[in-house]
């Protein structure tokens, strides 16, 4: 298992290189962000080589809905351009989401003149196509996201209708993000849940609940559950995507505190 930190919400005050810099002291090599198009990818891939630090995943899409498959173009193109980015990143993961989502994560649109039937073989139809467009050196997570508090109105906030989408398309490359916090938020029991669908699961995201924190600042006991993770055979990405309680640098050290609790043996 490889620690993740995703760069959004840390260090708002800081550019990009001083995060990562910043990141890479506190004694991790893995990063992961949202959207491309707002960073300069060339000066992306500089100061990682500086630091020493790898870009895991990244958001493959952020325009279109799967479950509209009228904005699928949009999808595809935007698709084509973000595994040029990840291959110069060198990035094996990149994230799908079903719904296009606008600012602060407000669902744009969740076309309530499609029913959930024509929804879920439009998500079917355009993940197929999405799964042609990728080389074999990418997989692919598709996000459950919940809707009681971050993004009402997202079709997947379910982890069964993932598993069930995973399952009907069955490509070794196409796989779920399970974002820990938001199936939490969901009222999914978390140690069940992974025990029963680890299969289908090809990265986990965490942050604590309530206030999508980091580690230790909720009511979730996740050395409990990264060594759970741990003994069920996951060997992949953990991505803490959070925003800090307080101080970036000391959420780092509670995030570095905790893997070492796991693996004491490991460099992040």
């Amino acid at each position: 298992m490889k620690p993740v930190i995703c760069v959004e919400m840390l260090y708002t005050e800081l550019q990009l290189g001083e995060k990562l810099k910043a990141i890479s002291q506190a004694g991790f090599s893995w990063i992961e962000f949202w959207d491309w198009k707002d960073k300069n990818i060339a000066l992306l891939q500089s100061v990682c080589q500086k630091n020493q630090v790898k870009v895991a995943n990244f958001s493959g899409q952020r325009q279109g809905s799967l479950i509209a498959r009228k904005t699928h173009q949009r999808i595809f193109s935007e698709l084509e351009e973000a595994v040029k980015v990840a291959e110069t990143l060198h990035s094996p993961y990149l994230m799908l989401l079903t719904d296009q989502l606008g600012e602060g994560g407000v669902v744009e649109n969740s076309y309530q003149e499609l029913g959930p039937e024509e929804k879920y073989y439009n998500i079917i139809s355009g993940l197929e196509k999405v799964i042609r467009l990728t080389p074999d050196s990418i997989t692919l997570i598709l996000e459950t996201l919940n809707t009681k508090i971050d993004h009402p109105g997202y079709y997947l906030d379910n982890i069964d209708t993932a598993v069930k989408i995973v399952r009907e398309i069955k490509h070794p490359r196409l796989k779920i993000l399970a974002d820990l916090y938001h199936l939490g938020v969901m009222g999914f029991n978390l140690k069940q849940m992974i025990k029963k669908h680890l299969a289908e699961i090809g990265y986990f995201h965490i942050a604590d609940i309530p206030g999508r924190h980091e580690p230790g600042t909720g009511s979730i006991n996740w050395q409990d559950i990264l060594q759970f993770i741990k003994k069920r055979g996951y060997h992949g990405f953990v991505g803490f995507e959070y925003s800090p309680a307080n101080n970036s640098t000391e959420s780092l050290l509670k995030i570095k505190t905790l893997w070492k609790s796991i693996f004491p043996e490991q460099q992040q």
